[in-house]
């Protein structure tokens, strides 16, 4: 879902945007002046700078008591993990308002267990803007090898690099060498997108 539509859907909710960025970088700097900083911040998890998930990151080093909320195109439970770890409360489908709606009224200050009404919470979201007229979507190409199957296979299953590793017998170098082809056969920003195409394709 575009930025500008995002806006418009949850302001029509009650809730008043105090900013929207396109890059991570900038959202951080808002974020960090105390006349800038919104109660809530939602995050996409694949910006064009930056992860949101180092954004979430970032944003809690300088800013620990800011709720974060990651929101995703693909499969929420793809980021959950790592975002949960960077400081965001949750990982939700971007198309999912309703969820996101209901993540916000939930959210509340640090030491304020007062949920926040619609009128309370001002919201910054950090999601790249879609072009009036987007390119079309890059040819991808599924065709991974039996190795780059089963490295995808086990991340999705939630393994990490030294785990695919032994599992598979071969070097933690292999494997960052055969993610980067399956990123480019993809047209992937990250592993964690090529990891959300190949269970939404491949059915992983």
């Amino acid at each position: 879902m575009a930025l500008m539509a995002l806006s418009a859907l949850l302001t029509r909710e009650g809730f008043t945007i105090r900013w929207t960025a396109q890059l991570g970088a900038a959202a951080i700097q808002r974020c960090i002046r105390a006349d800038d900083r919104p109660d809530v911040l939602l995050v996409d998890m694949a910006l064009a700078d930056m992860t949101g998930v180092d954004v979430c990151r970032t944003v809690r080093r300088w800013t620990p008591s800011m709720t974060m909320i990651g929101v995703t195109a693909y499969d929420p439970d793809v980021y959950c993990d790592a975002a949960m770890a960077a400081g965001a409360r949750q990982v939700i489908s971007k198309d999912d308002i309703a969820g996101i709606a209901r993540a916000i009224r939930d959210a509340a200050p640090a030491g304020d267990p007062r949920p926040f009404t619609d009128a309370d919470a001002v919201v910054g979201i950090t999601i790249p803007s879609e072009p009036s007229d987007p390119e079309p979507e890059p040819e991808r190409s599924f065709a991974l090898s039996r190795q780059q199957t089963d490295i995808m296979r086990l991340y999705a299953d939630g393994h990490s690099t030294e785990q695919v590793a032994d599992a598979l017998g071969i070097s933690k170098g292999t494997v960052f060498a055969q993610v980067a082809r399956v990123r480019e056969k993809l047209h992937a920003r990250d592993r964690n997108e090529a990891v959300a195409l190949c269970r939404r394709y491949l059915r992983m």
